[in-house]
């Protein structure tokens, strides 16, 4: 299992994220997969980053995403998340 990262490494992830002219598609999506795996849910996480419609602060968006119950990718279905996505490898 991939060790979970601190609050201020996950705000300097965000930032980078938040800004995506700064970065090319691959670098943005490999920042993307590093943030959510770097959380105790990485999927319900990228859903947060990815499809939250609220309007949230990057303070807020890495609270709710730390505050979120530590969640195994082998706990995971494939509904949620195909058996071939990426996270799966990064966050195990």
């Amino acid at each position: 299992m991939k060790e979970k990262l601190p609050k201020a490494q996950l705000l300097r992830l965000l930032d980078k994220l938040m800004q995506p002219q700064a970065m090319t598609e691959k670098e943005s999506d490999e920042a993307l997969l590093a943030f959510c795996a770097g959380c105790p849910d990485p999927v319900k996480t990228r859903w947060l980053i990815v499809d939250c419609i609220e309007p949230l602060s990057n303070m807020e968006l890495v609270e709710r995403a730390l505050s979120m119950p530590l969640r195994l990718m082998a706990d995971v279905t494939p509904e949620e998340l195909p058996e071939r996505h990426p996270l799966r490898a990064i966050a195990m």
